[in-house]
C-alpha cells in the first residue's frame, strides 16, 4: 500500500532536482547560440535554413524558460510526473537545436567546423549528464540528439580522421550511458532512503498521537470510573455507619439496608460493565456463530425491555421477520439489549423499533434500532463511543447510566466482523444499524427460546472441579450439589487425575486458570482429557474459569473455541453454561437433550464440536442481561 505514495515522493524529488539545474543550463543555450552563430555566419551555405535553425533553438530554449518559471510559480498545477513529461518534451526540442545543426558545418568549406561543433557538443552531453542524468526518461530524449546525427554524418564522411572522432564519439555515447545508470541507480537509492526516512518518520508521529490519545482516554477512563465506583462506596460508607445508631427504629433500619443493598447492586453492574470492556480489549471473548431465527432473538430482547418501555408511556415495536442469521446470538443478544437500554432511557415519548432490513444486501442485511428520542449533534456521534461519556449527564447521574454501553456495542460489532452506524440529529432521534450474515434454515440445532436454565440437565451430573482455593472450591462443590451434581473436588492436577484413577468419570470438568506449581488449568485440563480419551470417555465436557485477562494462552483458548468464563461468575451464569454445552454435546452425539448416559456421563469417543465450545461467550454478556439465581 506504500508503492504509490513513496512513487510520488520520488517523483516530486526528480521534479526539484530537475527544474533546479535549469537556471544554468539556459544560460549554456544561450551561449551556445551566440557561438554558434559567431562561427557560422561567414560561412553560412543556406543562410534561410540556417536562420530558421537557429530562431527554432532560440525559441525552444524561451520555451523551456516559460516551463521553468512556470513550474515555480504553479507547482501544483500537473501531477509530478506529468512535469517529468514535460521536462522530457522541453529537452527534446531544446538538444535537437544545436545536435541538427552539426549538418551546417559539413555544409561548410571550413574543414574545422565539424570538429569544433562536435566539442560544443559533447561539452553540452556533459551538462546534461549532470543535469538530467539521474532521470531515465529526460536523459534519453536528450543525449540521443544531441550526439547521434553528429555520429552518422563523421562515418558519412568516409575519411580517415573523421571516421576515428565517429568511432570516438559513439564510445563517448555508449559510455555516458552506462554511466548516467549507475547515476541513477545511486540518485535513486538516496531519494528512496531519504523518502523511507520521512514516512517513517510520519508513521512514528502517528503512532506517537495514537499513544497520546489512548494514555488521554485512559486517564479519562479512570478519572470517570473513580468518580462512579466512589459514589456508591461513599453511600455505602454513610449508610452502615448509620445502622450502629441505636435509636434506629427497626423500619428504618430496614430501609437503611435496603438502600445499601442498591447501591451494591449498582457497584457490581459498573464493576461488571468494566470487566466486560476489559473482556473485549484483551481479545478473550469467544465468537461461536450459529444458525438461528432472528425473531427468536427478537422475541427475546423485547420480552426484557417491554414492560421497562411501557413504564415511561412508549411503544416497543419489533418487525416481524423470518430470516435465519449465522452469528453468535449471545454476543447479538447484548448488543441489541445494550441499544434498546439506550433507547429506552433517552426517550421520553414515541415509540422504539426494532427489526431487519435487507438494504440491498444480497446475503444478509441490518439489524436496526431507532427511537424518536432526544437525538445528539453530529459532533457528538463520535464521541458518545468513547467510555464514560454521556451527553446529558455532565452531573454524572448513576440512573441514567455509566456511558459504557454503547463503547460496549461498537465493540461487540467489530467482534462480530461488523461496523456500527449511527444516524441521529437533534429533536430526530436516532437510528443505530450493524450488518448481520444470512444464515441456513437447515443448520439450526436448536431454539433460542428453549429454556436450559430450569431443566434437569444438571441432576445426576458427575462433575470434577479444580481450583487450589479451598473457599472457592467448597462454595463451587455446595452449589453444584444444589443442582443434584455428583461432585468431586481437588486443588491441583495431581488430586484430579488421582480422582479419575478412583473411577469417578465426569460429565464435566471445571477448572481454575491458575493453579499451585506453577501449572495453569489448560494444562491440567488437557491431561485429563488426554486420560479419559484413553479409557473411551472423550466427550466431557471442560470449562476454564478465571480472573486473568491479560495471558496470551487465554487469547489463543479464545481463538481455538475453548470455553472459558471469566471471574466473578454468577450461579446463573454458570448453570447456563454448563447445560448449553451439555445440550449442545447430546445434541451432537444423537442422543436427546437433557439424557443422562449411564455409568459416568458423556462416554463417546468423539470431542464436543466447535458449537459445543461456543456457548461459553455468555459469560461476557453479563453487562447487558439480568441474572438471577436459581
Amino acid at each position: 500500500m506504500r508503492a504509490d505514495p513513496i512513487q510520488r515522493a520520488i517523483d516530486e524529488d526528480l521534479v526539484r532536482v530537475l527544474y533546479a539545474q535549469d537556471p544554468i543550463a539556459f544560460f549554456s543555450h544561450w551561449f551556445s547560440i551566440a557561438v554558434l552563430v559567431a562561427i557560422y555566419w561567414p560561412h553560412v551555405p543556406a543562410p534561410p535554413l540556417f536562420i530558421a535553425c537557429f530562431v527554432f533553438y532560440a525559441l525552444a530554449n524561451c520555451a523551456g524558460l516559460a516551463l521553468w518559471i512556470c513550474n515555480r510559480r504553479y507547482p501544483q498545477l500537473v501531477s509530478p510526473r506529468d512535469w517529468i513529461y514535460l521536462h522530457a518534451l522541453r529537452g527534446v526540442l531544446l538538444y535537437s537545436g544545436p545536435g541538427f545543426a552539426v549538418w551546417f558545418a559539413f555544409q561548410s568549406p571550413q574543414t574545422d567546423l565539424p570538429l569544433l561543433h562536435t566539442v560544443l557538443l559533447v561539452t553540452l552531453a556533459a551538462g546534461v549528464f549532470m543535469s538530467n542524468g539521474f532521470d531515465l526518461l529526460n536523459f534519453s530524449t536528450s543525449i540521443p540528439f544531441l550526439l547521434l546525427p553528429s555520429i552518422v554524418l563523421h562515418f558519412g564522411s568516409h575519411t580517415f580522421d573523421r571516421t576515428i572522432l565517429a568511432i570516438v564519439l559513439a564510445f563517448f555515447f555508449c559510455a555516458i550511458n552506462v554511466y548516467a545508470m549507475s547515476y541513477r541507480k545511486l540518485f535513486r537509492q538516496v531519494v528512496q532512503a531519504r523518502v523511507d526516512q520521512q514516512y517513517l518518520a510520519e508513521s512514528l508521529a502517528a503512532q506517537k498521537r495514537v499513544a497520546e490519545e489512548a494514555s488521554l482516554a485512559k486517564t479519562r477512563f479512570f478519572a470517570a470510573a473513580s468518580h462512579d465506583l466512589r459514589q456508591p462506596l461513599h453511600a455505602i460508607g454513610l449508610l452502615a455507619a448509620s445502622l450502629n445508631d441505636p435509636a434506629a427504629t427497626p423500619a428504618q433500619h430496614a430501609k437503611t439496608a435496603g438502600h445499601i443493598v442498591y447501591n451494591v447492586e449498582a457497584l457490581n453492574q459498573l464493576f461488571n460493565q468494566v470487566l466486560d470492556l476489559a473482556r473485549l480489549e484483551s481479545g478473550v471473548t469467544q465468537v461461536i456463530r450459529l444458525h438461528f431465527r432472528l425473531s427468536e432473538l427478537f422475541d427475546r430482547v423485547g420480552s426484557q425491555y417491554r414492560p421497562q418501555a411501557a413504564a415511561k408511556g412508549l411503544a416497543l415495536r419489533i418487525a416481524p421477520t423470518t430470516m435465519v442469521v449465522y452469528d453468535d446470538p449471545v454476543l447479538l443478544e447484548r448488543v441489541l439489549s445494550n441499544l434498546l437500554s439506550n433507547a429506552v432511557r433517552y426517550t421520553e415519548q414515541g415509540a422504539i423499533w426494532l427489526g431487519f432490513r435487507r438494504a440491498g444486501r444480497q446475503k444478509g442485511g441490518y439489524i436496526e434500532v431507532r427511537d424518536s428520542g432526544v437525538g445528539m449533534a453530529p459532533q457528538e456521534h463520535e464521541r458518545i463511543f468513547e467510555e464514560f461519556y454521556q451527553v446529558e449527564n455532565p452531573q454524572r447521574d448513576a440512573r441514567q447510566g455509566h456511558g459504557l454501553g454503547l463503547p460496549t456495542v461498537r465493540r461487540l460489532v467489530g467482534l462480530l466482523g461488523g461496523e456500527l452506524q449511527l444516524r441521529s440529529a437533534p429533536g430526530r432521534g436516532s437510528v443505530f444499524r450493524f450488518a448481520v450474515q444470512a444464515g441456513d434454515a437447515s443448520g439450526i440445532v436448536a431454539s433460542l427460546n428453549d429454556s436450559v436454565a430450569g431443566g434437569p440437565a444438571a441432576q445426576g451430573r458427575r462433575v470434577l472441579c479444580i481450583d487450589d482455593e479451598p473457599s472457592i472450591l467448597e462454595g463451587l462443590a455446595s452449589l453444584l450439589e444444589r443442582w443434584g451434581c455428583d461432585v468431586r473436588g481437588a486443588r491441583d492436577e495431581a488430586g484430579a487425575l488421582a480422582a479419575l484413577a478412583d473411577g469417578f468419570v465426569p460429565d464435566a470438568v471445571l477448572c481454575d486458570y491458575q493453579l499451585a506449581n506453577h501449572r495453569t488449568g489448560a494444562q491440567a485440563l488437557s491431561a485429563i482429557r488426554g486420560v479419559l480419551a484413553r479409557e473411551g470417555h472423550g466427550n466431557v465436557v471442560t470449562l476454564l474459569i478465571t480472573g486473568d485477562m491479560a495471558s496470551a494462552e487465554l487469547t489463543a483458548l479464545a481463538l481455538q473455541g475453548i470455553p472459558v468464563l471469566h471471574k466473578p461468575v454468577t450461579p446463573a451464569r454458570l448453570r447456563r453454561t454448563l447445560e448449553m454445552l451439555w445440550q449442545q454435546a447430546e445434541l451432537d452425539q444423537g442422543r436427546p437433550a437433557g439424557a443422562v448416559a449411564l455409568g459416568g456421563g458423556a462416554a463417546d469417543d468423539s470431542p464436543p464440536s466447535p458449537a459445543a465450545a461456543g456457548s461459553p461467550q455468555a459469560e461476557a454478556g453479563s453487562g447487558a442481561q439480568s441474572e438471577t439465581q436459581p
